[in-house]
């Protein structure tokens, strides 16, 4: 076969119109992936974009949330340290919980001496037989969560018993959290609260915030009130005490008498001032040394200082009563120490040897 002298180029001017046409779509299509990119590559930065605002405005929710979660628990704290008693702690407590987490109703139960949990205060009106004035730990929802110390969630059937009163209408609850104030080992107080919607994370967060807090107020209050009530047992005791005491004192047949150190009488009972022949109001405040004579002044001062010393002891000594006769009698005297064992006086029993003689 003969080669066409041509060649290629006889065919070139014949493809002219083809060639554009070619040229143009590949030009198109050049153009059109790279638009496609750009449209990808903005596409993914609108994403990105939009990925890093939802990640920031979900930074800034956790952060508010965090936030308000603490100024809640100091807020609370320093509400629950003014209060006097369990019921005004357990008022406070409901009001504050309630008013943040939604709440329609709610009760608060402190363990007593016993270790059992009793009612100690409810917030707004209800007719839930969960509700109950004591119970012991392992009774019931709320005492299993005392043994587990793990706040409890119920919902559906479990929250159906707990019914929340208006003034018009009763709804059930549709959730119920049973929360333990836990202390350490140690569950003081227990909190049950009705909502009649879910509750969500953050309402449930606010609430594991708080507890610690409250757990330890409670712990305060409760040492506060056991301390009280031991004083005021001791003062009780200490009052049937001198009771007694001072019934034995106005009552004994023997002379009782007691002074300072400068042996100034500071008590005295009825058959002492029979001894001295004397009102008591006319002895009280004057010194054991006008009732003797200069010999038996003597003695006084001689038992004064052996009282001073610290010592015990019995001693017989003449009394002078008004008419200017003496009464012999025999004194049993013992020295008078403050709380701190300081010598404040002393104190003697006093027998009137006329009646042995």
């Amino acid at each position: 076969m003969t080669p066409d002298p041509h060649g290629l180029a006889g065919w070139l001017p014949g493809l002219g119109p083809s060639l554009d046409l070619i040229l143009g779509l590949s030009l198109s299509l050049v153009f059109l992936a790279l638009w496609l990119g750009a449209r990808r590559r903005e596409a993914r930065l609108r994403q990105t974009l939009e990925e890093t605002r939802n990640s920031t405005r979900e930074a800034t929710r956790r952060e508010q949330a965090r936030t308000e979660r603490e100024r809640f628990s100091r807020e609370l704290t320093l509400a629950l340290q003014g209060s006097g008693d369990l019921e005004a702690f357990g008022s406070t407590l409901l009001e504050r919980l309630c008013r943040n987490l939604e709440s329609r109703a709610a009760v608060f139960h402190y363990r007593d001496e016993d270790g059992n949990y009793r009612l100690g205060a409810s917030y707004a009106s209800n007719a839930s037989p969960a509700f109950i004035d004591r119970y012991a730990p392992g009774e019931g929802l709320a005492g299993q969560a005392v043994l587990d110390r793990q706040r409890r969630l119920c919902q559906g059937e479990a929250a159906d018993g707990v019914w929340v009163s208006g003034a018009t209408l009763a709804s059930a609850a549709v959730n119920v959290i049973i929360a333990p104030l836990v202390r350490g080992e140690e569950v003081p107080g227990m909190v049950e609260l009705a909502l009649l919607r879910e509750a969500d994370a953050d309402a449930l967060a606010l609430l594991d915030g708080a507890l610690p807090a409250a757990a330890l107020s409670l712990d305060i209050l409760l040492t506060q009130l056991r301390a009280r009530r031991a004083l005021a047992e001791r003062d009780r005791q200490l009052q049937a005490s001198e009771a007694r005491l001072r019934r034995l004192f106005a009552t004994a047949n023997e002379g009782i008498w007691t002074i300072d150190k400068e042996g100034r009488t500071t008590d005295l009972n009825d058959a002492m001032a029979e001894i001295l022949g004397r009102p008591r109001e006319e002895i009280m405040g004057r010194t054991i040394f006008e009732f003797v004579d200069a010999a038996n002044e003597a003695i006084f001062h001689d038992q004064v200082r052996r009282r001073q010393q610290g010592e015990t002891g019995a001693y017989e000594i003449a009394l002078l009563r008004p008419d200017g006769t003496q009464v012999p009698c025999l004194f049993n005297a013992t020295p008078l120490l403050d709380d701190e064992g300081v010598r404040i006086g002393s104190f003697a029993m006093v027998a009137d040897l006329r009646r042995f003689r």
